[in-house]
């Protein structure tokens, strides 16, 4: 199966190809070997999996249809075989020619949890402002008024 790597944008020397990327906006491609992106991409089987992947591996998009990648800054493969799972969600890896499911560092993972924290303090603050509000304007249901008392402590609330 194919596999190329490192597309860069870059400016060509073609007066056609300088005409498309003037006047359409075209993106040109140039691989670490020296391939066109537009050439090489017709070497590609119409039914086999294509796999866009980044430097570390990192899966950004899967699909059949060649002419729907946009590799700048990125590889490309062609697999034969792949988990049936696996879609482009980050969570999946080229490795050594196979899709795996992607090992996260202990940074990534580190600020994976800082994110979680940071969203279900926000969803909790969201949720405290709207009991106190309904507590202030004397709206506030016994059960609501109990959910903001902090279990174990004071239970006079409101």
């Amino acid at each position: 199966m194919k596999s190329i790597k490192n597309f860069k944008r870059y400016h060509p020397d073609s007066v056609d190809k300088k005409l498309l990327e003037r006047y359409i906006g075209a993106i040109i491609l140039i691989s670490e070997d020296d391939q066109d992106w537009y050439e090489y991409q017709k070497t590609f089987q119409p039914d086999t999996m294509k796999v866009d992947y980044e430097a570390d591996g990192v899966i950004r998009s899967m699909g059949y249809d060649i002419s729907g990648f946009c590799q700048d800054g990125c590889s490309i493969a062609e697999v034969s075989q792949w988990p049936k799972e696996a879609v482009p969600n980050r969570k999946w890896c080229f490795v050594d020619g196979q899709v795996v499911p992607r090992i996260y560092t202990a940074d990534e993972l580190r600020e994976q949890a800082t994110h979680k924290r940071d969203y279900l303090l926000e969803q909790a603050a969201k949720i405290i402002a709207s009991l106190e509000d309904a507590v202030d304007f004397d709206m506030a249901t016994d059960p609501e008024k109990s959910a903001l008392l902090w279990p174990g402590k004071n239970t006079e609330c409101c």
